[in-house]
């Protein structure tokens, strides 16, 4: 299930998805071509071209068993076209490590190139917990939007570009068999093209939701303030705190705070994207690591 994953905490670290970049002649790109129009072709789930300027021209999605696909792109249609033979143009490539492991399409891809940089990549979270007994505290991060199906089949999602929140059942949405609960935590992360080569010196942000479990015992002195009383019995049964006055909020982030709050770490985050980027790039004799 999962391709270099840490554990820390209870909770599982693992990269779900990965966006990287390169720079490559048409001349490869033409080798590239000819291998899924002949060896690989029955891999070519759809193949198109777009001339919108904020996408790719070239447009492959390939598919590799288990409804396992990838996508890739090449040449951007805001880059200028030269008749210089040795021009390069972006190569950008899209996949899930934790469903793609040791695909030999993808090595091959990956080898093409010594020089890739990050774009972007997903921080998967994921605790044994069912998703009604996680409570979601927004702060600062835009609007949030909630999508059910009933009992837990929900799905939380915040904020929109880089930070962006995503929180769902995992059992359900990839139809898992396996005991007890498991709620994924998402975050999606946008990066100023990351060199690969330089992966020893990345560091993660502080970026993680604020998420309480919900499971805050009542001590004879929450009885002596009715009001908080019932409204912590509102948050836990789903009434959003940010919905709250300032000053409920601080109150109820206090209760929480003492041991319910989901302890998120930095240093185990950064470990998984460094070793996930060595996984797949170790043995390319192209890069130069600095």
């Amino acid at each position: 299930m999962y391709i270099n994953e840490l554990i820390h905490n209870n909770i599982t670290y693992s990269v779900d998805m990965i966006r990287l970049k390169t720079s490559l002649t048409y001349a490869v790109f033409t080798e590239i071509e000819f291998r899924f129009k002949s060896c690989w072709k029955e891999y070519v789930k759809k193949y198109y071209t777009t001339p919108q300027l904020k996408q790719f021209f070239y447009n492959y999605i390939i598919e590799v068993g288990d409804n396992q696909s990838f996508w890739f792109g090449f040449c951007h249609n805001t880059e200028r076209r030269s008749f210089y033979e040795g021009a390069e143009y972006n190569f950008t490539i899209e996949f899930n490590p934790n469903k793609l492991k040791d695909n030999k399409i993808i090595e091959y891809l990956l080898s093409l190139s010594g020089k890739w940089y990050i774009k972007s990549f997903d921080l998967a979270m994921d605790l044994k917990v069912n998703i009604l007994d996680i409570i979601t505290d927004i702060r600062g991060r835009g609007n949030s939007k909630i999508f059910s199906n009933g009992f837990d089949d929900k799905t939380i999602c915040v904020g929109k570009g880089d930070g962006r929140i995503k929180i769902y059942n995992k059992k359900k949405e990839s139809n898992l068999n396996i005991l007890g609960n498991l709620t994924r935590v998402e975050v999606s992360r946008e990066l100023d093209d990351f060199d690969i080569s330089e992966i020893k010196t990345f560091e993660y942000k502080n970026i993680f939701p604020v998420l309480y479990l919900n499971n805050y015992l009542y001590s004879f002195n929450d009885y002596q303030d009715k009001t908080l009383f019932a409204i912590l019995y509102a948050v836990q049964n789903g009434f959003p705190i940010q919905d709250l006055t300032r000053s409920y909020k601080e109150k109820i982030r206090n209760l929480l705070e003492g041991g319910h709050k989901i302890l998120f770490n930095n240093q185990i985050a950064t470990q998984v994207v460094r070793r996930t980027i060595f996984y797949y790039f170790m043995n390319n004799q192209k890069v130069r690591w600095k």
